[in-house]
């Protein structure tokens, strides 16, 4: 069932029960004072009866030689013509015996009423028939060791009519409310809930997978705060979406670059290794093939070991010790001098004392990176420079060099997987494009900040910056 007719449904039970219940103790209260007020005159109407028959009874009770049976007929008569309401039927028994009317048929007194004759109370009683509806009063009186019993009885069949009519009008009041207010709650659910029937088709329209529909509904109210929702839901879903498109854009590219990469050195090896095993070359010939297959083997070893530390940083948790920043630049130093010296190039460096939370070898082998990037790039004769110092709270290092430089559309691809600024020089030197992927993923491991300033033709300044290590620090105080 809609919710539009739910709440129709529920309005309408509420105000059909307010007005049954209201209805029916204001019709109750009604009638009741209706009824009331006849049996008051019906009362009022056998008293003035009683006291007629008692005034005109004083002038011949005393007066042994009259019967009084025989003048009841007479003043019964004279009172029912001249006081009596319209209305109103009298009856009138002398020990019993009904002596009024004179004709039998004439008498309809409930048995149960004419019990209570002799009682000395007043006595009144509602009685219904198909058609009409009377109220007995009687009364007695006692003359003379006898019982006069008076008896009148009220026609209140128009009262009752009255009272039907009143319930059957009520009646059609009520379905007549009900079918207004129905149609008003009607109209009223309807345009209240036709904003969230439209937020529903916004909803479907979105899970059919047009993420870019969103809501244009505008309200202060709940609504509104659901529209509002619903379109930071959506912003959101589309945000993750577009995320999982460019993840999956980046695996199929990596996948292609990995195996475009895997395929030179590859048919390298195999060629050279096809020539030695098939053809008999000289040995000068034979150990230049077999050099060309060891150096394309080593790079793909190279790659092999860059790809495992990616998958490792990035499925890992990577533990974090104090480490100083003299011992970790010196051992750098200590690894990257002899292929730097090979190149005729010099390599100036300086650390501040000082420690940094890290885990050393992932971050020498940052270093490591870096310092061959900058050796790539220069040429001979050339200085680089590698230094540390303390800056505020953090700790800045510094890989500088005068070399090619890196035009600044490829700075910020230069971090990418498989990207290579020049790529005849790196693969000449066996590279794979992994290096500068793996060092922004052990820095970003690390929570450094890593900036990379450059010009070409001027060289390249690639500055990392991480926190210090206060709880070494107090230690390096002390000491």
């Amino acid at each position: 069932m809609k919710f539009r007719f739910k709440v129709l449904l529920i309005n309408i039970i509420i105000i059909a029960i307010t007005l049954s219940v209201s209805g029916f103790f204001l019709m109750s209260r009604q009638n009741r004072n209706l009824m009331d007020e006849q049996i008051k005159n019906a009362v009022t109407e056998n008293n003035l009866a009683e006291s007629a028959i008692e005034y005109a009874l004083l002038d011949i009770i005393n007066d042994p030689s009259i019967l009084i049976q025989t003048q009841l007929p007479i003043i019964s008569e004279r009172i029912s013509l001249g006081m009596l309401n319209s209305s109103t039927d009298l009856y009138i028994t002398y020990d019993g015996n009904f002596v009024f009317p004179s004709k039998t048929e004439d008498i309809a007194v409930p048995e149960q009423l004419l019990a209570s004759t002799t009682d000395a109370r007043k006595n009144y009683q509602i009685v219904k028939d198909d058609k009409k509806t009377y109220i007995y009063v009687d009364t007695t009186v006692k003359v003379r060791n006898s019982l006069i019993g008076i008896i009148t009885r009220h026609d209140i069949t128009n009262t009752r009519n009255i009272m039907n009519n009143s319930i059957k009008v009520f009646e059609l009041f009520t379905i007549i409310i009900l079918v207004v207010s129905g149609l008003i709650v009607y109209i009223i659910t309807v345009l209240l809930t036709r904003p969230l029937e439209k937020l529903n088709a916004i909803t479907d329209n979105f899970a059919e997978g047009n993420f870019d529909t969103r809501s244009n509904l505008r309200s202060h109210d709940e609504v509104g705060l659901l529209s509002d929702k619903f379109n930071h839901m959506a912003d959101s879903v589309e945000g993750h979406i577009d995320e999982l498109n460019d993840m999956i854009h980046r695996r199929d590219q990596f996948v292609a670059d990995f195996t475009h990469e895997i395929k030179t050195p590859m048919t390298t090896i195999i060629g050279y290794a096809d020539t030695i095993r098939s053809v008999d070359l000289p040995r000068e010939d034979e150990i230049k093939a077999a050099s060309y297959i060891f150096s394309e083997g080593k790079r793909l070893e190279q790659m092999s070991s860059h790809l495992f530390d990616l998958i490792y940083l990035k499925d890992g948790k990577i533990p974090k010790l104090p480490v100083n920043t003299q011992a970790l630049g010196l051992a750098v130093i200590d690894t990257v001098l002899p292929a730097i010296e090979k190149c005729n190039i010099k390599l100036e460096h300086d650390f501040e004392n000082a420690s940094i939370l890290a885990d050393s070898p992932l971050l020498k082998t940052a270093f490591i990176n870096l310092l061959d990037n900058a050796r790539k790039a220069s040429s001979e004769g050339s200085v680089i420079e590698f230094t540390g110092k303390v800056i505020g709270e953090s700790y800045e290092f510094v890989v500088e060099d005068h070399g090619i430089g890196i035009a600044r559309e490829d700075i910020d691809k230069i971090c990418d997987e498989f990207f290579m600024v020049d790529k005849s020089r790196s693969r000449s030197e066996g590279g794979a494009g992994l290096g500068m992927s793996l060092v922004a993923a052990i820095l970003k491991e690390h929570g450094a900040d890593f900036k990379i300033e450059s010009e070409l033709g001027k060289g390249t300044r690639m500055i990392v910056t991480m926190d210090k290590s206060s709880e070494d620090e107090e230690l390096l105080d002390e000491e």
